[in-house]
């Protein structure tokens, strides 16, 4: 069986939402994407994500819940998914899903 990677985001705001799904061909790229787009969040030019950090910590009206840190060199599932506690329908969840394809 070949393997694909996913990389989605599904976000949710005040006056939008959507799915995006990227594929890959690689783990690595994949996993290189999924960061991006995470990091791409966290920029007050970006999305209001920005609003949830203040000097790189988690503010106490926001919830984040992420997979854990592999180092045992295997691909995972990856999950960044975030949520306004005041609003439940602001969100923006980043996956990264590996699929095997005949």
């Amino acid at each position: 069986m070949k393997k694909i990677y996913l990389v989605m985001m599904q976000y949710s705001t005040d006056d939008c939402d959507g799915v995006d799904t990227e594929c890959f061909d690689t783990y690595e790229k994949a996993v290189n994407r999924y960061n991006q787009m995470i990091e791409a969040e966290k920029k007050p030019d970006n999305s209001w994500v920005a609003n949830a950090f203040e000097n790189g910590v988690l503010q106490h009206n926001y919830e984040l819940d992420c997979s854990p840190i592999h180092s045992d060199g295997q691909e995972h599932e990856l999950w960044w998914n975030i949520t306004c506690k005041l609003d439940w329908y602001l969100h923006t969840f980043i996956e990264l899903r590996i699929l095997e394809v005949q």
